[in-house]
Formats: structure tokens, C-alpha cells, sequence
């Protein structure tokens, strides 16, 4: 692993060290751009390392509870700096979560068999509706400050979770986290101090990954100086494809049906033979092995063996060594969906609701990114390269 002298002296793109304008080479989907400096997150490609605010993943993985990593990521502090502005930060999270009945009974008005992320893009323009008034500026600044869409997501998820299976409105606890409150929303019952752990882990490892599609998305909405609302409905909308949010749902789809590490190294061969596509294994921006994949690894191995699942951590690491066998070679390693997706389940989530999980933890990363952004805007407005026909006539008219 990256230590922490490593991360820091691999810092070519440091804001002390980027002169704009950047030009570079541009290949599809943006690829080789650098669009914006920032503070939030350290992200190399070509050693794996990952940091918030300058502090390795490693370290915090973990250590931090999702709300810790969420103050950090947005104001750039750590909790231990000032614990009296961690605890006013958390205090405000936690009391967001009570739902406007409006926006619950939008939802709830919803039938249980739509897709969960499409309830939580309604709920979240419902909640808009309902937070923003026709008085308030167009940026909602004061909405980003009080940083309230990160726990109302968070409920929403929770109340989604019990629609889908017909239980009523869940009352939260102020005093607890938005991992407890989760959790006994989608379960109906006591987490354990463990699972609440590992829920807190999954949120902290998906808080921010660089310029993302969700991200990204979100990001130019925010350069428009569009309310904090418009902003998180984009950025489910492009989470929801299965390159991304939706990964989850297909690891299930691939994993869960298998019964021995034997046929599991079967399947994988079948698959790869008829050049189908593995869920889980690939990366846009990794040609070696995801980082934070070990973390979730050994998370699952042990919460697995908690719930005499052991099998399942079995059969998904003969998936990952028959796949690298044939990837790896390839650049192609497993990355962080493949093991979050099993963790998910673990906790009692099924498929269509991991995006909305995935969201949650999100939401921190985005919030630092969009402040940041705010402090010296600026609309987001690249240019395109023309391909198409050079310059035609038009036919006379009555030409055939």
C-alpha cells in the first residue's frame, strides 16, 4: 500500500503547481482533461493512491465514522481539530432527517415495484419543492451551507427501503448516526455496532472518487448556480446506468445464483468465452488493482463468517481469481463494486437499492467538491471538435 511520503511527493497536480490555461490532449469521454484543481481529494491512476484532505485512504477506512469523513472532505478539518464545530456538523446532519410528509407521501405514492433510484430522484424534487421557496435565490446558497440534502438523502434511502416492502414511516433517533438510522430503517430491527461499522466503512470508501460521471454531472449543474436539488437529481440520474451505480445490482445478478467456488470459476470461464462482461471488474481510470478493494475484501471475509456465510466469500473470491487469471493480463482487475455489492447484501439490501446506498456516501464528496466550486465560479462550457460533412450545397429546388 501507498504510504503517506509516497502520496505526497506524487502531487504533480497540486494547485500550487497548475497554471491555467491547461490544454491537453483530448480523447473520448473527456479522457486526459483536467477540468478543475481542488483541495477535496488526491486521486494517481498509476500507483493507486487515494486521499481526503491529504490523509490516505488507508488511514481512514476504518478509523472514521461516515460523518467524520464528511466534515473532513467538506471543510478540509479534521474532527479531532475542533470538536466543538465537528459536533454542531453532526448535530445538524442528524436532525435533517425528518422528512417533509409531502415528500414521504410522494414517495409512498409510488408503486413498490419501480426502481428504488427512480423513487429517490422523485423524493429529492419533491423535497425541493418543498425546501425551496420562489423567494429563494437561484443557487440555494444558504441550502449548501446547511448541508441538509446529505441526511435527508439518507432518510430518503430509508424510507424507500420500507415502502419497497411495505413497512410504515420509520421514526428516526437523534441520537444516532445516519448508518444506525439506516440500517434500522431497511431492517426493521437493532443493527449491532458492527454492521454499522461496515456501513460507515462502505459510505466513507465511496465519498469521493475524482471527477466521476455523478460527480462530473453534478458538477457542471453547480456551475450553473442551480440550487442544491437540481443538483443531486442530476447526479442520481447519471449514477443510475449500470457502468456505474447500477454495477451493484449486476454483481448480485452474476454471484448470488452460484453455489460452489467450482462452479463459480466455471461461470466466469463461460462468460469471458462468449465475450461477455463481468460485473464489478474494469476501471475507467485503474489498470492495477483498485485500492480500495482490499479493504472491502477483508470486510467481507469477516461479515461473512459472522453470518456462517463463508461460502459466499468463497465463491466470490474463486470469481475474482479466474477472472484476474484471464484479465489481469489485460489491465482488467476487480474494483470496488464487486465487493461492496456483497456487503450490501450482507446488511440486507437487495440489488436495486445499492445505487441508492452508493448515493448516500456520495453525497459528502459532492457537497466538498460543489463548495469549493462556489468560491470562485465558474460556468463549465468546453468546446466540441467538428467531424461531421465539410461545407455542402443545397440541391435546387425541383432537383431530384
Amino acid at each position: 500500500m501507498p504510504t503517506y511520503r509516497t502520496l505526497t511527493s506524487n502531487f504533480p497536480w497540486a494547485l500550487d503547481r497548475l497554471e491555467w490555461p491547461v490544454t491537453s490532449e483530448v480523447g473520448p469521454g473527456l479522457a486526459g482533461v483536467i477540468a478543475t484543481g481542488t483541495r477535496v481529494s488526491w486521486l494517481d491512476p498509476s500507483s493507486g493512491a487515494l486521499a481526503y484532505r491529504g490523509i490516505p485512504i488507508e488511514r481512514i477506512a476504518g478509523e472514521y465514522e461516515f460523518e467524520e469523513a464528511a466534515h473532513l472532505l467538506i471543510t478540509g478539518r479534521r474532527p479531532a481539530e475542533d470538536r466543538d464545530a465537528f459536533n454542531a456538523f453532526r448535530d445538524r446532519l442528524r436532525r435533517s432527517r425528518d422528512l417533509p410528509p409531502d415528500a414521504v407521501a410522494l414517495v409512498r405514492s409510488l408503486h413498490r415495484e419501480v426502481h428504488p433510484t427512480r423513487m429517490l430522484r422523485a423524493g429529492v424534487s419533491a423535497l425541493g419543492c418543498h425546501e425551496m421557496t420562489a423567494e429563494d435565490e437561484l443557487s440555494g446558497a444558504r441550502h449548501w451551507r446547511e448541508l441538509r440534502i446529505i441526511a435527508q438523502v439518507a432518510a430518503l434511502v430509508g424510507e424507500i427501503a420500507r415502502h419497497r416492502n411495505n413497512r410504515p414511516k420509520h421514526m428516526f433517533e437523534t441520537g444516532h448516526s445516519l448508518a444506525h438510522c439506516t440500517l434500522r430503517a431497511l431492517r426493521d430491527d437493532e443493527p449491532d455496532t458492527r454492521d454499522v461499522r461496515t456501513l460507515d466503512l462502505l459510505w466513507v470508501l465511496y465519498a469521493d472518487h475524482g471527477l466521476d460521471a455523478p460527480t462530473f454531472t453534478s458538477m457542471v449543474v453547480a456551475s450553473c448556480l442551480a440550487d442544491p436539488y437540481y443538483n443531486i437529481v442530476a447526479g442520481l440520474s447519471a449514477l443510475r446506468g449500470p457502468l456505474l451505480g447500477g454495477a451493484g445490482e449486476r454483481v448480485l445478478a452474476q454471484v448470488l445464483p452460484l453455489r460452489t467456488p467450482e462452479q463459480a470459476r466455471l461461470r466466469v470461464a463461460e462468460i469471458l468465452a462468449s465475450g461477455g462482461r463481468l460485473a464489478g471488474f474494469g476501471h475507467r481510470l485503474y489498470h492495477i488493482p483498485d485500492p480500495r478493494v482490499v479493504v472491502l475484501r477483508k470486510e467481507l471475509a469477516a461479515q461473512a463468517r459472522r453470518r456462517n456465510r463463508a461460502e459466499l466469500f468463497d465463491i466470490a473470491r474463486a470469481v475474482e481469481d479466474e477472472a484476474l487469471r484471464q484479465l489481469a493480463p489485460k489491465g482488467i482487475h476487480v474494483n470496488i463494486n464487486f465487493y461492496a455489492a456483497l456487503l450490501f447484501h450482507l446488511l440486507g439490501a437487495d440489488g436495486p437499492l445499492i445505487p441508492c446506498l452508493y448515493a448516500v456516501g456520495r453525497m459528502a464528496g459532492l457537497l466538498a467538491r460543489v463548495h469549493e466550486a462556489l468560491e470562485n465560479p465558474r460556468l463549465f462550457r468546453p468546446l466540441d471538435r467538428y467531424v461531421g460533412h465539410r461545407e455542402r450545397s443545397l440541391p435546387r429546388e425541383g432537383a431530384r
